[in-house]
């Protein structure tokens, strides 16, 4: 049966633990999530307008707005987030990202020889732009005024994304699933909270299951409605021409590829997420304990939402997209956990020391978010 989207689930899901060593004074402690879908809408459609308005350049301010409505809507004991980054940085950041692709652009259409060597300069940075992406947005997010952050770890994550995309190719995709998870690995173990380190554990079967489920979600689903749009588009027979309105041939495979991204590709990253929550820890070095992370996410409940959601925004022609987007994270956020120590505010004292103490070893240095 499906649970409710918009209550806590009674399904814990939780990771076995019975042979890690507990510390009975912590306790999971829920994130609370109070945004509404009236207010988001607000946002939505002022952001949506100015940016079509302004061409595209008020995107960032745009991006900044709506994380902080989402990250203050977000409670963890009584402590909110908050999004600190300024939208003119994030604007550079942009503004560079299309001289390169224009430049690309131009060479491919001038110098047609030049065009594969940019080409190949412009994959080669592509693990150093997501790393500078991750930094700029852990840097500029914070819980209690501490901020998180991300190591510069650029070799590992050319690893990450070179060598084990090469071997989903050379497997013929069949290793997709292991190379999810190290990418999802290499981002939890790299992120930390002021300066207590988050880990991620073993999870790659969990990540295997997630793709196993994703494919039998979209022959069940997707699978059915592309035989459907196929015999409205396909001719009786051989020779024969379609009637349909040409309107249609248009906007019904439309619909198709939306159904794929917003049914299909959103229940596979809300399944693999769930599993790098669940193996997900924050350590301190200072009292020697491991906070563990945890979801109540049901799939079955994932895929419901992401269905219905789906055909509220198809048949509201987009309008109740704000409403669809604060029903996801309501339900994600009320139903994610992590373990707290009773003393919570003494540990957020000892970070605000360490921080200040250290400072951020990277800077302001490129300080710009590149959209990735």
């Amino acid at each position: 049966m499906v649970n409710d989207p918009t209550e806590p689930s009674v399904e814990t899901g939780a990771m076995p633990v019975a042979t890690e060593h507990r510390d009975v004074s912590l306790t999971p402690a829920y994130f609370q999530f109070a945004g509404s879908g009236a207010e988001y809408f607000r946002i939505w459609a002022v952001n949506l307008l100015l940016t079509i308005l302004t061409l595209g350049i008020y995107s960032p301010w745009a991006k900044v707005r709506r994380l902080r409505y989402i990250y203050g809507n977000t409670q963890l004991q009584q402590g909110s987030f908050d999004y600190h980054a300024k939208p003119l940085a994030i604007l550079i950041g942009r503004a560079v990202a299309v001289v390169f692709l224009l430049g690309y652009l131009v060479a491919q259409a001038t110098a047609p020889m030049l065009a594969p060597l940019l080409g190949a300069v412009l994959a080669l940075a592509v693990p150093w732009l997501i790393v500078r992406s991750r930094m700029f947005n852990m840097r500029y997010t914070s819980y209690r005024n501490i901020r998180l952050g991300f190591k510069p770890a650029y070799g590992e994550s050319y690893k990450v994304i070179f060598l084990y995309g090469f071997l989903t190719v050379v497997t013929l995709g069949l290793a997709a699933p292991y190379a999810h998870y190290m990418r999802s690995q290499f981002i939890v173990n790299n992120t930390r909270y002021g300066n207590l380190p988050l880990s991620m554990g073993e999870a790659a079967g969990a990540f295997f299951f997630a793709y196993f489920l994703t494919f039998v979600a979209a022959a069940v689903i997707v699978g059915p409605m592309l035989t459907f749009f196929a015999g409205i588009f396909g001719p009786a027979e051989p020779g024969a021409e379609t009637t349909q309105p040409a309107a249609l041939m248009i906007v019904l495979p439309v619909i198709a590829g939306l159904a794929f991204y917003n049914v299909v590709g959103k229940f596979l990253s809300g399944a693999a997420l769930r599993a790098t929550v669940r193996a997900s820890r924050v350590e301190s070095a200072q009292d020697g304990r491991t906070y563990r992370m945890g979801n109540d996410w049901s799939l079955n409940t994932l895929l419901f939402i992401y269905v219905t959601n789906f055909i509220a925004m198809v048949c509201s022609l987009g309008l109740l997209v704000p409403w669809a987007q604060m029903r996801e994270t309501r339900y994600l956020m009320n139903n994610m956990w992590i373990e707290l120590p009773d003393d919570l505010d003494d540990v957020v004292a000892r970070q605000a020391e360490d921080v200040s103490a250290f400072g951020d070893e990277i800077g302001q240095m490129f300080d710009v978010d590149l959209g990735l």
